[in-house]
């Protein structure tokens, strides 16, 4: 049974991760679809529903690597949607024509399909959402040569395919608030907040001891804590009170 949580989990984990060479195309991810050397933002989402154990089967039983037929395989099945949620497969049309593209009109039409993808991991209290997305740069979204986490708004959004997430598979969760999205860490000054003080608190309830309280100061205490339930989780240590971390706090048992 997988759930959103899983997918992200080995997405942030190849966070930084880059094609080698430069500009090749070349990466583990086209090794293991087996078409290493094409553009592979498709790919990489592919990768990581599978290895979650949630393949999404459009084109091939490992996944799809071109972004239109990921879409229309979402729309065929009813799971395709103008609104985010965490864990979804979010698609980005970069030129927002006001008709579909046809296969005659290549890359750079002034047409509206879906150009490249990633996976949500927040939805922002602004109207954007963090996604993780791969062969992606700050200077080229949708074919950059790595992996990283990018926050865009809805002009850029196509839609959004929803995957068959379990919904058995953790107990029922709690309502909670939502993460800020500023990445909390330690730091001189410390870092002070309502959302410091709301992840301290929920914390303290799973049993962690954090010391001074559920006060707002995110002291070493509250850095250490954040690094055992990290290591705990299996997420990445990045020492950062990320999405996944914040979440996590609330929808994962207790260990």
């Amino acid at each position: 049974m997988t759930i959103p949580l899983d997918v992200l989990r080995i997405a942030n984990s190849e966070i930084d991760y880059t094609e080698s060479p430069p500009e090749t195309n070349y990466t583990k991810f086209g090794g293991w679809y087996g078409i290493n050397g094409s553009e592979w933002c498709a790919i990489f989402v592919s990768y990581c529903f599978y290895v979650a154990g949630l393949p999404l089967p459009a084109d091939t039983l490992k996944g799809f690597s071109y972004c239109p037929s990921g879409a229309e395989w979402f729309k065929s099945k009813g799971l395709f949607f103008d609104t985010p949620e965490i864990g979804d497969v979010v698609f980005y049309d970069w030129h927002a024509g006001d008709r579909p593209c046809t296969p005659e009109d290549g890359n750079d039409a002034n047409c509206s399909d879906a150009w490249h993808v990633g996976i949500v991991e927040s939805v922002n209290a602004d109207g954007s959402i963090t996604s993780i997305e791969g062969n992606t740069e700050i200077d080229n979204d949708g074919n950059g040569g790595k992996v990283m986490r990018r926050t865009r708004t809805s002009e850029v959004w196509y839609g959004f395919g929803r995957p068959a997430y379990s919904s058995h598979a953790n107990p029922p969760q709690e309502e909670h608030p939502q993460w800020s999205g500023r990445y909390i860490t330690l730091t001189s000054p410390y870092t002070q907040g309502d959302d410091v003080r709301l992840w301290k608190k929920q914390m303290i309830k799973r049993g962690w001891d954090l010391g001074s309280g559920g006060d707002d100061v995110f002291d070493r205490r509250a850095y250490e804590v954040l690094q055992k339930f990290q290591r705990e989780k299996k997420f990445e240590v990045d020492s950062k009170i990320g999405p996944i971390s914040w979440n996590a706090a609330w929808e994962t048992p207790v260990s």
